[in-house]
């Protein structure tokens, strides 16, 4: 099995703590390199301690300690649709009727529970992470980190998340949402826009206008990720997504939200690059579309 190595080239003379804090290397994930036996800080191909005086153009390589699974994770062996991978994460489009996490009985397979047998049939010596999470019958993107290091670098991150809905009613071109939601009172599981409730903000655009059925494509972008955030504010703008019994809407054609996470881009958190992955539309949704051209 191989561990992760984050590697990096010295731009300026500076001591070697500093530079590990300012890529944020915290102080637990250095107590874990120190203390685990396969975890190490090389400066230019030999181990160092945090006191070293970096030079520019010398390499430093971060070798990540393994992480090792409980004795109570499942190991599901099915397909796996990774649409971008690299060694310090994925990014897998997620099929309709599958939570993101196990569930508290168990009752449904998940996707981290396909993404751990992933890794075991890799020999990917870490656990997996899951960084951005959808709800059971949403589909498409989710990413996931290979390691915990990896998905707290994460979350000094701006994630920029897309979605496509489809919605009864004629959106206007574009508007955004700011509306606090928060848990309905009678209700483990709905949610509703109201007082005391947790900032919220979504935008949209007009993507087409189907006439004929008073049907809307709609592109959305999240700021933040609130429960059912996308589901909620579209309901208390009056347009519900098809197939959302939940939030009130039309069943007729589809039976799940018709809600496509389409887009993640971000920049890299190891090399600075940008990363930017698309998934098409899933066939329950192009066929509601085609069906009305």
């Amino acid at each position: 099995m191989t561990n992760i190595v984050l590697k990096y080239t010295i731009k300026e003379e500076q001591i070697l703590r500093e530079f590990l804090l300012e890529n944020n290397i915290s102080r637990k994930t250095l107590t874990r390199i120190k203390f685990d036996s396969d975890g190490s800080i090389k400066v230019n191909g030999r181990e160092e301690n945090v006191r070293y005086l970096l030079k520019k153009n010398d390499i430093v390589e971060i070798t990540l300690p393994s992480e090792n699974f409980s004795e109570f994770v499942r190991f599901i062996n099915r397909d796996i649709n990774i649409v971008y991978e690299d060694p310090y994460f994925l990014i897998v489009n997620k099929e309709i009727n599958l939570p993101s996490i196990p569930s508290r009985n168990l009752e449904d397979e998940s996707l981290l529970e396909i993404v751990n047998y992933y890794f075991k049939k890799k020999n990917i010596n870490t656990i997996p992470h899951i960084v951005t999470r959808l709800d059971k019958n949403t589909s498409g993107l989710v990413l996931i980190a290979k390691h915990r290091h990896i998905h707290a670098l994460f979350s000094n991150l701006k994630i920029d998340k897309y979605y496509t809905a489809l919605v009864n009613g004629k959106v206007k071109d574009n508007e955004t949402i700011e509306a606090p939601i928060r848990r309905v009172s009678s209700s483990i599981i709905e949610r509703e826009v109201g007082e005391g409730g947790e900032f919220a903000k979504t935008e949209y655009w007009l993507e087409e206008y189907i006439s004929e059925e008073g049907i809307s494509i709609v592109k959305l972008k999240l700021y933040t990720g609130r429960t059912h955030q996308i589901r909620v504010h579209m309901k208390y703008k009056g347009y519900p997504l098809l197939g959302d019994e939940l939030y009130g809407g039309d069943v007729s054609n589809i039976s799940r939200q018709a809600l496509h996470c389409t887009n993640l881009k971000f920049i890299h958190p190891i090399t600075d690059e940008v990363v930017n992955v698309r998934a098409d539309l899933p066939e329950d949704m192009i066929n509601i579309i085609k069906h009305n051209e």
